[in-house]
C-alpha cells in the first residue's frame, strides 16, 4: 500500500524478505546541466517521499497516481526522469521496463529508495483535455464541436481580440525570462550536449513548432548575453574552480572561494583590486596567473571576466590564507570526533594535507575557534537558554525547569537553573525506595560553578537520577533552593521514613535537617574517615572503623567500639564525639531497606559526567540529559534479560550469602521459626515469615542473611522468594517504564518573547586550568615506577646530619668524617679492564690462572703499588711477560687456612665458572 510520508517523518526500515521500496521525487525546480562535468542536477523545488512500494504492482500508472497526489493533476504535463541502469545519466521515463530497470538499481538495503525527479509543465485551458499530439483522445471531424455554428455565445471573442491575444503572446515571449532548458539560439539544430551525448528532452511536448521558432527569432534580435553558469558555495567550495562567466552571488563568496584555490594550489594569491564591484587577484611578479571578476549591469552578483590559470612559479611553504579561522571550519569535523586532539598532531594534519606548517599560536586560536564552531561559545549559550528550558517542558510534559537570575539594566543575568524531568519524578515515586543521595561536583571553564545532583537508589541497588542543578556556588542558601524545588516535585510533606546520604558538605547538613527534620541523615563513611585520617592513620585503625560502621546490632559495636579504645584511645575518643545514627548500621531504621554506608551513587553519577563538566552550560545540560536518556533506555532492555527475580547484584549478594550459610546449623521450631548455630559458637532466631533476624541484617536491607539462608535450604526453598518487594524485576520496570522523549536540534526550537540571559559574571581563574580533581589525603597517588613499591608514608631520612625530610645528597650540613662514601662498582667495565690487561691470544689455561692470581691478590695485601704499577705496564706490552713477571715478584701472602669440604666443592664451582667465560672467544661483558 503506498503510503505519502508526511512532513519530517523517519525512513522506514525494510526487512530482505520485503519486495517493497520507497519513491523520493524531486518536484517543482527544474533540471540543470553542469557544464564543467556534463552532470545533471535538480535545483529549487521540495522533496517528497511514498514509501511502502511494492515492486510488483509498479507501472507508469501508479507514477502518475502518484504525481497526482502530489497537486499535478490535469492542469499540469508531468514527465518523470531517472538514472539509467548501470550509468549516471537521466533518461526518460515513458515505459513500465525503464521503470523497472531504474528500480533494479536499488541495493538490497533496510532502506531501499528510488530517485526521480519531475518535469511539470503548467498547461493552458486549450491544452488541457484537447492535445492535438493525443490520437487515442483527438477530436474527429465529425464531432459537434468542430462546426463553426455550435458555440457558446457567452464565452465568443471577436476577431480583434483574437489578433490583439496573438500580439500578447508575441510580445511576452519576447520580454520575459525563459528558462536555461529552452534552446540555446547559438546551438547547432541536433540539441546536443557539449560532450555529444543528447540531453533530456524538457520543453513541453504539446508547444507547436511554429511558437518555438518565433521565440527563437524574438532571442536572436535581441542579442544578449548568454548567461553564465552559477558557482554553488554548497558543492563548489571544498575544491572551487574557475572559469569565464562564472557567476558568485556576492563579492565575499568570490574571494572566500579565490582564498580556498590559493591555499589548495599551495601559491599566496594577492588581491590587487578588491572592491565591492570589482576584484582582481594575481599570483607573484612574472607569474602570469590572473582572476577577475566584475558585477554585470549594476547587479549584486560577480562574474568572472578574465581567466588565466598558468602557473610558472614554484609553490610555497607559507600562504596568508591559510588563517586560524580557516583552518577551524576546515577541521571542525575531525575536531568533533576527536576532542583531545594535541597541537603538535593538529600542525602535522595539516602539514600533509596542504604543506603548510602553521605556528602553534595559529593552532591554538583555531582549536579554539573551532571548539565554538562544534560546542557554541560559552556566552552565546545562555542567550538561548529560555527556548531550550521551553523545548524540553513541551517535549518532557510534568518536568520541572526553572531559571533564577538577576536583573542588570534591562537585561536578566543567569544565576541558576533546576531541572528534574517528569520521568525520573514518576519512576522514583513507583519504582524506588525512599533513598536520596545528595552531591555536588565543580564545573571549569570560564563561568565556574556547581553540578548539584539528587541520586534514588533503584530495585538492583543502581544509581537512579532524580534532579540536577547548576548553581554559582555550593552554600547553604544554593542548597536550599535545590532541596525545596526537589521536595516540591517528590511531594515529600512528611519527611518520616526518608533517608537522604550527604558527604557533610557545606551548608548541606543544615540544609537537610531544617527541610527534613524527621527524615534519617546518614554521613558518607569514606568522607568521614577523611576527616579521621588527618589525625589518627594506620591501617589497623581503618578496618576497625569500617567493623564499627557494619556492626548490626548495639552490642556489636560497643564491642567493636572496645576494640577500638585497646589501639588508640584519641582515635575511640575522636568516634565517640560523633552520632552513632549518622554512620553505624547498629542505630539505622529498617523502613527503607536499605544499609549503605557510603555515597557511591552520586560518586559515579559526578564520574559519568565528567567530560560534559569542561563545556559550555547548554552543551553541559544537553549532555546530562542525553546521558540520562540512554541510561534509562538501556536499563529498560537489560531487565528483560534478567534470570530470576532479583537483578544481578542482589543475586550476588545471595550466592555469597548462601556460600557462608554453609558453616551454619539451622534447627525448626515450628511455624517458620528457626534458630541457627554459627560454627562461630553464636546462635541465632531466624523468623522467616516476618522476614526478620536476630543479627537485623535481613531487617535493615530486605535481602535474606546468611542465617536466613540456612534456614531457608532446611526446607530447599529458593532465597529470591524471602527478598523484599523493594527488589523484585517489576518495581524496577516501574521505575524505569517511564520515557524521557528525545530532544530536536536548535533550528526548529521556538523562539520565546523573553530577553536574553546575561551570562554569569566572568571569574579569572590564576594560573593554568586544571584538568584533574584534586586527590583526598588518604588516596593513593599514582606510582613514577609501576614496577617498585612506593614508599607511603616513610619520611626521607638524612644520612649525614640524621634529619628528616631531605637526603645526604641535598644535605647542607658539613660532611660527617665518620660516614664512609658509598662506592657504586661497575662489574661490566671491570671485565673490560681485565680482558683488556689479559689480552685475546693467550690460552684458556693461562687465562683462568691469572684471573685465580688476581683473585689471591685482591683478598690478601699483595704487592706493593709500584710493582702493581710495573705488571700493569707489561701487561698492556707484552701479555705472556707479564704472568712471568707478576709469578717472579715475591709473595707476601700468608698461606691461607684449610677449607671444609663444602667451601671447597663451592670454590671448585665458582672457579669453572670463571673459566667457562674467559674461554668464550665470543664474550663481551
Amino acid at each position: 500500500m503506498v503510503v505519502l510520508r508526511e512532513s519530517g517523518g523517519c525512513q522506514p526500515i525494510y526487512k530482505d524478505a520485503d519486495e517493497v521500496v520507497t519513491f523520493k521525487f524531486f518536484h517543482g525546480g527544474k533540471l540543470v546541466k553542469n557544464r564543467k562535468d556534463s552532470q545533471w542536477s535538480y535545483l529549487g523545488g521540495e522533496v517528497s517521499w511514498f514509501d511502502y512500494c511494492e515492486v510488483d504492482y509498479m507501472s507508469m500508472l501508479e507514477l502518475f497516481g502518484m504525481a497526482k497526489d502530489l497537486g499535478y493533476g490535469d492542469g499540469y504535463d508531468v514527465s518523470f526522469y531517472g538514472e539509467e541502469f548501470g550509468t549516471s545519466r537521466l533518461i526518460q521515463i515513458i515505459y513500465d521496463s525503464t521503470l523497472l530497470a531504474c528500480m533494479s538499481m536499488v541495493p538490497k538495503s533496510n532502506s531501499r529508495v528510488v530517485v526521480l525527479y519531475l518535469k511539470v509543465v503548467s498547461l493552458t485551458s486549450s491544452q488541457v483535455g484537447n492535445d492535438s499530439s493525443d490520437k487515442e483522445y483527438s477530436c474527429s471531424e465529425n464531432d459537434d464541436s468542430s462546426d463553426p455554428d455550435f458555440e457558446d455565445s457567452d464565452y465568443a471573442q471577436s476577431d480583434e481580440e483574437i489578433e490583439l491575444l496573438k500580439n500578447d503572446d508575441k510580445w511576452f515571449e519576447g520580454y520575459v525570462d525563459h528558462s536555461i532548458f529552452d534552446n540555446d539560439p547559438n546551438a547547432e539544430q541536433n540539441d546536443e550536449s557539449d560532450n555529444g551525448e543528447e540531453s533530456p528532452t524538457l520543453t513541453c511536448p504539446n508547444s507547436s513548432q511554429s511558437e518555438d521558432d518565433a521565440v527563437g527569432e524574438v532571442r536572436r534580435k535581441k542579442n544578449r548575453m548568454p548567461k553564465g553558469e552559477d558557482f554553488r558555495p554548497e558543492i563548489d567550495m571544498g575544491s572551487p574552480s574557475f572559469k569565464i562567466g562564472l557567476r558568485f552571488a556576492t563579492a565575499e563568496l568570490f574571494r572566500k572561494a579565490v582564498r580556498i584555490y590559493s591555499i589548495n594550489c599551495g601559491r599566496e594569491l594577492i588581491f590587487m583590486h578588491n572592491d565591492r564591484n570589482k576584484i582582481r587577484a594575481v599570483c607573484e611578479e612574472g607569474c602570469p596567473f590572473v582572476i577577475y571578476a566584475s558585477s554585470v549591469s549594476g547587479s549584486t552578483y560577480l562574474q568572472v571576466k578574465t581567466f588565466n590559470p598558468t602557473h610558472v612559479c614554484s609553490k610555497g611553504t607559507k600562504n596568508i590564507h591559510a588563517t586560524a579561522g580557516w583552518l577551524a571550519e576546515r577541521y571542525s569535523g575531525q575536531l568533533r570526533l576527536n576532542p583531545n586532539w594535541t597541537a603538535a598532531s593538529f600542525v602535522e594534519q595539516v602539514h600533509q594535507d596542504y604543506g603548510y606548517r602553521p605556528s602553534r599560536a595559529t593552532v591554538y586560536r583555531a582549536r579554539a575557534m573551532a571548539v565554538d564552531i562544534v560546542e557554541g561559545s560559552y556566552s552565546k549559550q545562555y542567550e538561548v537558554l529560555w527556548e531550550y528550558c521551553h523545548e524540553l517542558r513541551t517535549r518532557n510534559v510534568g518536568s520541572t525547569v526553572i531559571i533564577k537570575s538577576e536583573m542588570e539594566g534591562d537585561r536578566p543575568r543567569f544565576q541558576r537553573i533546576y531541572i528534574c524531568l517528569a520521568a525520573c519524578k514518576k519512576g522514583f515515586l513507583d519504582g524506588c525506595r525512599p533513598v536520596v543521595c545528595l552531591d555536588g561536583c565543580h564545573v571549569k571553564g570560564p563561568h565556574p560553578g556547581q553540578v548539584l545532583s539528587a541520586m534514588g537508589v533503584d530495585a538492583n541497588n543502581g544509581m537512579f537520577p532524580l534532579a540536577y542543578a547548576y548553581v554559582e556556588i555550593e552554600s547553604n542558601s544554593t542548597w536550599l533552593w535545590f532541596l525545596e524545588l526537589l521536595s516540591g516535585d517528590l511531594n515529600i510533606t512528611n519527611s518520616h521514613g526518608y533517608v537522604f546520604m550527604t558527604d557533610k558538605q557545606k551548608g548541606l547538613i543544615d540544609a537537610v535537617n531544617a527541610l527534613f527534620p524527621q527524615a534519617e541523615h546518614r554521613h558518607c563513611l569514606k568522607h568521614l574517615y577523611g576527616n579521621f585520617y588527618l589525625e589518627h592513620r594506620g591501617l589497623a585503625l581503618k578496618h576497625q572503623m569500617e567493623a564499627i560502621a557494619r556492626a548490626t546490632t548495639v552490642p556489636w559495636f560497643h564491642a567493636e567500639m572496645t576494640k577500638m579504645l585497646q589501639l588508640s584511645k584519641p582515635a575511640h575518643d575522636r568516634l565517640m564525639e560523633k552520632d552513632p545514627r549518622h554512620w553505624s548500621r547498629a542505630y539505622f531504621k529498617t523502613d527503607s531497606k536499605c544499609d549503605m554506608l557510603m555515597n557511591n551513587l552520586c560518586e559515579a553519577f559526578n564520574r559519568s559526567i565528567l567530560d560534559a563538566r569542561d563545556k559550555p552550560i547548554l552543551t553541559m545540560l544537553e549532555r546530562i540529559r542525553l546521558y540520562i536518556m540512554l541510561l534509562m533506555a538501556g536499563r529498560r532492555v537489560l531487565c528483560e534479560k534478567w534470570h530470576g527475580q532479583v537483578g544481578p547484584r542482589i543475586r550476588k549478594i545471595l550466592e555469597k550469602n548462601k556460600a557462608k550459610a554453609q558453616w551454619c546449623i539451622p534447627k525448626a521450631a515450628g511455624q517458620n521459626q528457626f534458630e541457627v548455630m554459627h560454627h562461630s559458637g553464636r546462635t541465632f532466631a531466624v523468623d522467616l515469615n516476618g522476614h526478620s533476624c536476630s543479627c537485623h541484617a535481613w531487617d535493615l536491607n530486605g535481602i535474606p542473611c546468611l542465617h536466613a539462608c540456612a534456614a531457608i535450604s532446611w526446607f530447599h526453598g529458593n532465597p529470591e522468594d524471602f527478598c523484599d518487594a523493594v527488589y523484585k524485576k517489576e518495581a524496577y520496570l516501574r521505575a524505569y517504564q517511564p520515557m524521557i522523549m528525545p530532544m530536536t536540534s536548535q533550528d526548529q526550537w521556538m523562539k520565546v518573547n523573553l530577553p536574553p540571559l546575561l551570562p554569569p559574571k566572568y571569574h579569572k581563574q590564576p594560573g593554568r586550568p586544571k584538568k584533574t580533581r584534586k586527590q583526598a589525603v588518604e588516596e593513593p597517588k599514582l606510582p613514577s615506577n609501576p614496577y617498585k613499591l612506593p614508599r607511603y608514608g616513610l619520611p626521607l631520612k638524612c644520612a649525614n646530619c640524621g634529619g628528616e625530610g631531605h637526603n645526604r645528597s641535598g644535605c647542607k650540613e658539613p660532611r660527617n668524617p665518620n660516614i664512609k662514601p658509598t662506592r657504586k662498582r661497575n662489574i661490566a667495565k671491570d671485565k673490560l679492564a681485565v680482558r683488556r690487561r689479559d689480552g685475546g691470544d693467550q690460552s684458556g689455561g693461562q687465562q683462568s690462572m691469572q684471573l685465580r692470581q688476581r683473585k689471591q691478590s685482591s683478598t690478601s695485601q699483595g704487592p706493593s703499588q709500584s710493582q702493581a704499577s710495573q705488571v700493569a705496564a707489561a701487561s698492556l706490552s707484552q701479555p705472556s711477560e707479564a704472568a712471568d713477571a707478576f709469578q717472579s715478584q715475591p709473595s707476601q701472602t700468608p698461606e691461607p687456612a684449610k677449607l671444609s669440604r663444602v667451601q671447597q666443592r663451592r670454590k671448585r664451582m665458582k672457579d669453572q665458572q670463571r673459566s667457562h667465560f674467559v674461554k668464550d672467544p665470543f664474550f663481551h661483558p
